[in-house]
């Protein structure tokens, strides 16, 4: 597989979702005046939990299965696999809405018990849509995906804010849910059947469903270690609606914050680990040590997994820097005094350092589980586990001290642990840390940014003070220069390899397989 061709897909993806979810941003700024924070903190917590978590949990595993390489063969039984799924999606949709719903507190809105059934149903829709995009991605047809998303992301960004105008309610984002879902599934199904070949039309061909005991055990095991994951990735949730340790409507100031931190945390991190999670297992054989593997391939992935870490750390460190200056005022032009006068400002910016971890801890953890036995997954699932149930434990204590920020400081301990997981595992698989070394910045880089970081700090503290359009203004013109001159130094001091890494990012340049 191309890493050129990977690259670009990855950028592609990242770039078209950032541009998604900026105009969801921007309509959910608009919401903001619509409706009122609770109904935000119940949509974008609540309801958005009870979907996140039946989709992930049936979808997860058998990607991660149905992407690695195989023959073809094997496609009747990986097929069967996903169809066996949604049954079991359908029973966790029943159970988990019976929960929501009899025994967690209810808020005091109407369409509430609507609003779980459909959110629900939505999510077991969607694997639908599961054989034309497994096929999709081993085609190599790496946009269609993007053209899927875009489609559905947009007209249910439509349907939110158009009827948001005649209802305050859950009903507009209700429906819009339901058109996202039947839109993801028919175009999935569109463009399946215009880009088939004939050659491959077995690919949906079952005579009788059979599942492999190779493929049902490797399942199983990605499936645990979901649970783990999914706990992990969204345990502030889980702790909001267990533990109602907030009130639903600090749940939508931070659900407001979040959904500005997930633009890049959720969307451009998370494409680029997803399409560099389908090069590395391609690249490589699951379970196979290093020495068995082809050279070249080998070599191929140490230096695209070192250029990826270093992009992802020099990209948070300028995050994290700029978010300590900008996150009032980012804040205030968003959502306006209500927002940048509550707890937003001291969330987004440790919003900031969260999103660091997450680009180092993302890039690592896919080749991780790329590339690692089934064995190693159960021996990982084990380490977890003890130490989800002490992040959750973490979370509930660190909300009761420090509010919905409390929530943010278990994530970044909890990134870091698993960070040093990961990174111990690749040191051990490439036997050496001369790819983990290529993350660190290096001494003008890391100068640079002080200076910078350290005049917009001084600008926020003299101009932003001002509370005035003027100072506002001369504010965003001091980061915006000196934003220039950071990028200008970091790219004059690296190497070329990291380059050529960058430039093979370059989504302007984007051709890929038969597209």
């Amino acid at each position: 597989m191309d890493a050129s061709l990977v690259a670009r897909g990855a950028s592609s993806k990242a770039l078209s979702q950032v541009f998604l979810k900026l105009i969801s941003f921007l309509a959910n700024g608009y919401l903001i005046r619509l409706v009122s924070n609770e109904v935000l903190g119940v949509v974008y917590i609540r309801l958005t939990l009870l979907y996140a978590t039946i989709q992930i949990l049936s979808r997860e595993p058998l990607r991660k299965v149905c992407l690695a390489k195989h023959t073809p063969e094997q496609w009747p039984q990986l097929l069967s696999l996903i169809w066996v799924s949604i049954p079991f999606s359908a029973a966790l949709g029943v159970c988990l809405t019976l929960l929501w719903t009899l025994l967690l507190e209810s808020p005091d809105l109407p369409h509430y018990y609507a609003g779980c059934a459909v959110f629900a149903v939505c999510a077991v829709l969607e694997l639908l849509a599961e054989p034309p995009h497994v096929y999709l991605l081993n085609k190599h047809f790496i946009r269609s995906p993007i053209i899927v998303e875009a489609v559905a992301s947009i007209s249910q960004t439509l349907i939110n804010v158009l009827l948001a105008h005649y209802s305050s309610s859950l009903l507009p984002f209700i429906f819009g849910s339901v058109t996202y879902s039947v839109l993801y599934v028919v175009i999935y199904w569109v463009i399946y059947r215009i880009k088939k070949g004939k050659e491959d039309q077995m690919f949906f061909e079952i005579r009788d469903i059979s599942v492999s005991p190779e493929h049902a055990s490797l399942t199983i095991s990605f499936l645990k270690q979901t649970v783990l994951k999914q706990v992990l990735t969204m345990g502030e949730d889980y702790v909001m609606t267990f533990f109602s340790v907030v009130s639903f409507a600090q749940q939508g100031v931070f659900s407001t914050v979040s959904r500005l931190a997930s633009i890049v945390i959720r969307v451009g991190f998370k494409h680029v680990e997803d399409s560099y999670y389908l090069f590395f297992a391609q690249m490589l054989r699951r379970g196979l040590p290093p020495d068995q593997q082809g050279r070249d391939a080998l070599k191929t992935c140490k230096e695209t997994l070192g250029n990826l870490m270093r992009f992802n750390a020099l990209f948070g460190l300028v995050v994290t820097v700029y978010g300590l200056s900008y996150a009032r005022l980012a804040l205030l032009i968003y959502g306006g005094s209500n927002l940048a006068d509550s707890d937003g400002p001291l969330l987004l910016q440790w919003h900031c350092p969260y999103i660091a971890v997450c680009g180092i801890n993302g890039v690592s953890e896919c080749f991780y589980f790329a590339t690692m036995s089934q064995m190693e997954v159960e021996s990982y699932n084990l380490k977890l586990l003890p130490f989800s149930a002490c992040f959750l434990i973490l979370s509930v204590v660190l909300s009761y001290l420090f509010g919905t920020v409390g929530f943010v400081l278990a994530n970044i301990g909890n990134m870091a642990i698993r960070i040093f997981f990961s990174l111990r595992y690749t040191a051990q698989y490439f036997g050496g840390t001369e790819a983990l070394y290529r993350a660190v910045p290096n001494v003008p880089q890391l100068m640079i940014v002080g200076v910078c970081g350290a005049t917009a700090l001084l600008s926020k503290l003299v101009l932003e003070s001002t509370d005035s359009p003027l100072g506002y203004l001369c504010h965003i013109v001091i980061g915006g220069l000196s934003l220039i001159l950071v990028l200008l130094t970091l790219w004059e001091c690296e190497d070329a390899s990291f380059k050529t890494f960058l430039k093979s990012l370059n989504p302007i340049k984007i051709r890929t397989k038969s597209e």
